[in-house]
């Protein structure tokens, strides 16, 4: 099937594709997604376990031209798929979708200056991708325990496990202690006879009561009434909330600690906290899990908490390390992902690029790859708010590109010293293949303002072989840079809409 060559293919239609989609049919530029599933929505329409939700306000997760308005702090899982796939219907998006179409393999030629893409479907070509495929391999990490095969009971892992699955008059273990977890944690405990929350360590965990403030709520019925400003004064006030609780906890861990203590005095003693609620590393060096519902489990009948790791199973249930056996009838593993930045191999010019610390330009450009963009953000907060700065930073290479007939865009290989931001277990079993992030503080309230405008000499076009300069070698005036070159959103162009849930 000869197929006509596309100017941008963006890979994947979840969070960041229909961003990215949005951006570039505001501004004039043609593109085709590539879904490898069936449905819009990403990992928000391919998982479906019991408490599955967002641990960000859903205003700074929502899209600021389309925010999904809700009485909720955090909305469950589905609400979420539904305003993804709605969003995309509504913007005429869906019907630039390829679906079922897995890309397999990606290959740029710079004579060319093109893409070809081989698929399940076939191949496609593209002068641009913008690969937003996300960052979580398809399946979820599973440990082997000694005894495992003996168990007479089921071990499930959570991904596996939809809304639909009951466990009356079964008891569950659930083994782990981060997001995943403890969203599910009061879920099943409805759903099983009783449940044990199995840790290998603590977390520090921090209870919402998933209540909107008042400023937030009457933003809300500004906005259906078509004032919109106040929207945006509350997107800011969570992104600047968000980024300084993340530096001050990282910079003065003691305050952080003190905050926990605090946060969980009224229903857990002392000695309860230290074993169960106080990990060994600093607040903010692992990504602190959201809970709703937990302090209230902590006492009801037929909850238990445990902090011990697995020594083995055995045929009615597993034994600990400091030798507690819990009998059970499921097991359900929470156990985490596997990092997965790229799904599929890529070549210049016949030759394969390795990726493995690869430079990460800005969590937008990889070194040494023409035309390429992913877009990647902060690990302690909303990724929409950055992934919106990247589309539109995108725009204005494609349009200064356009205006100067040029055909190719990089930036140069090197070395960067990879510094994590956050280092939980997913980041640390997979830390030799991740890219090295740099150009930015990993901040978006102030980035936005320092290092996401547009200056073209940060960049090679074409054949010129010079070394991009660096915006982190510059100074902030500089970095500041030219502001010249708008990029249109549904802000301006099309009028902001609403969702609401």
């Amino acid at each position: 099937m000869n197929r006509a060559r596309e100017h941008v293919i963006i890979i994947g239609a979840g969070l960041a594709g229909i961003c990215a989609a949005r951006y570039m049919a505001d501004n004039g530029i043609a593109y085709r997604i590539l879904e490898k599933s069936g449905r819009v929505g990403g990992i928000w329409s391919a998982l479906n376990w019991p408490g599955i939700r967002c641990d960000t306000e859903i205003l700074n997760y929502s899209y600021s031209f389309r925010p999904l308005l809700s009485q909720h702090n955090l909305v469950p899982g589905a609400a979420i798929a539904e305003y993804l796939d709605s969003t995309a219907d509504e913007l005429g998006i869906s019907d630039n979708i390829d679906f079922d179409t897995r890309v397999m393999s990606a290959a740029f030629s710079t004579r060319e200056h093109c893409w070809r893409l081989q698929t399940s479907q076939g191949e496609f070509s593209a002068d641009f991708i913008i690969n937003t495929n996300g960052y979580f391999d398809d399946r979820p990490h599973v440990p082997e325990f000694p005894g495992q095969d003996a168990f007479a009971g089921e071990i499930k892992h959570l991904f596996d496990i939809d809304q639909k699955e009951d466990f009356n008059g079964k008891s569950l273990v659930l083994v782990g202690s981060g997001a995943s977890a403890i969203s599910a944690a009061p879920a099943l405990y409805e759903r099983c006879k009783s449940l044990t929350l199995l840790q290998r360590s603590p977390s520090y965990i921090y209870e919402d009561d998933n209540r909107i403030g008042w400023f937030s709520d009457r933003a809300q019925r500004l906005y259906r009434a078509g004032v919109h400003f106040p929207i945006r004064i509350v997107n800011a006030f969570q992104q600047v909330k968000s980024d300084l609780i993340f530096v001050s906890f990282r910079q003065f861990p003691a305050l952080g600690k003190w905050f926990f203590r605090h946060h969980w005095r009224d229903c857990v003693d002392r000695d309860n906290y230290r074993k169960h609620f106080e990990p060994l590393y600093n607040p903010w060096e692992q990504r602190i899990p959201v809970a709703i519902g937990f302090k209230a489990l902590l006492g009801k009948r037929g909850f238990q908490l445990v902090t011990s790791e697995i020594s083995c199973f055995t045929n009615g249930g597993v034994r600990l390390n400091n030798g507690q056996h819990i009998k059970t009838d499921v097991c359900v593993l929470a156990t985490g992902f596997n990092l997965e930045f790229f799904r599929f191999k890529i070549t210049v010019d016949g030759e394969s690029i390795d990726t493995r610390g690869i430079n990460f330009y800005k969590g937008m450009m990889m070194g040494g790859i023409p035309n390429y963009f992913q877009p990647f953000g902060p690990p302690h907060t909303s990724f929409t708010r950055r992934i919106e700065t990247i589309s539109g930073l995108i725009v204005k290479i494609i349009r200064h590109m356009q205006k100067h007939q040029l055909q190719q865009v990089s930036i140069a290989r090197k070395t960067v010293p990879r510094r994590p931001r956050i280092t939980p277990n997913y980041v640390l079993r997979n830390l030799t293949n991740l890219p090295a992030f740099y150009g930015t503080l990993e901040l978006p309230s102030i980035d936005k303002l320092l290092f996401f405008h547009f200056r073209a000499k940060h960049y090679q076009f074409d054949g010129d072989d010079s070394n991009a300069l660096d915006e982190a070698q510059q100074s902030p005036a500089v970095r500041a840079g030219d502001t010249s070159d708008q990029v249109l959103t549904g802000n301006c162009e099309r009028g902001e809409r609403e969702v609401t849930i």
